[in-house]
C-alpha cells in the first residue's frame, strides 16, 4: 500500500510531499559519528533520506501499511482497539 508523506525542517513554513511511498526507516550512518536519517522507499524503487531533526506528517493510509505488514507477520488479525 502507497501513502504520502509531508516533511519540513524545524523552524520552516513550508512543507514538502513526498508521494507513493512504499515504506520508510530509520538508518544509522555511522554508528554515532553521524547524525541517523529517515529514508523513505519510494514505488519507483528510488530512496530518499532526510536528516532525523525533519518534523515528518503521514498520512492515514501509512497505518494501514503497517496494520497489514503486522498481520502478514503474525498470521493472524492483530486487534488496533485499546482495551
Amino acid at each position: 500500500m502507497l501513502y504520502t508523506v509531508w516533511y519540513k525542517k524545524p523552524g520552516r513554513i513550508f512543507w514538502h510531499k513526498v508521494k507513493d511511498v512504499e515504506g520508510d526507516a530509520i538508518i544509522d550512518t555511522a554508528k554515532g559519528q553521524v547524525l541517523p536519517v529517515r529514508a523513505f522507499f519510494l514505488a519507483n524503487k528510488i530512496r530518499l533520506e532526510i536528516p532525523i531533526d525533519c518534523v515528518i506528517k503521514f498520512s492515514k493510509e501509512r497505518f494501514y501499511s503497517v496494520q497489514a505488514n503486522l498481520d502478514r507477520e503474525a498470521g493472524q488479525k492483530i486487534s488496533t482497539k485499546r482495551t
